[in-house]
């Protein structure tokens, strides 16, 4: 009894846990407070503009689109280490998946 006890809780834990990993296709997600769109950028070639309540929501949102592997092509409102880290305006980038 313990086992398939121990089992349905480790099966719901994955569950919530699946639930709240960022999407990996365009469109609004809840899970990183982001809203991403495949974009055409200056280039010719494709590539993603999301943008997030906060900056942390636009990278896992670039992770999961991109399979981990991105290039950012363009930042805004995104505080990198040593800068001020309050926000002046909404967070947004452009990447292009690797």
């Amino acid at each position: 009894m313990k086992i398939t006890a121990a089992l349905i809780g480790a099966g719901v834990a994955l569950l919530a846990a699946a639930c709240n990993n960022p999407s990996p296709t365009a469109g609004p997600d809840r899970a990183s407070g982001s809203q991403s769109t495949a974009i055409t950028w200056t280039d010719g070639k494709q590539a993603y503009a999301i943008t997030c309540t906060v900056p942390g929501g636009c990278q896992e949102r670039a992770l999961a689109m991109c399979n981990g592997n991105y290039t950012t092509l363009k930042s805004e409102n995104m505080p990198m280490p040593g800068t001020v880290r309050s926000v002046q305006g909404q967070p947004s980038v452009v990447v292009r998946c690797s």
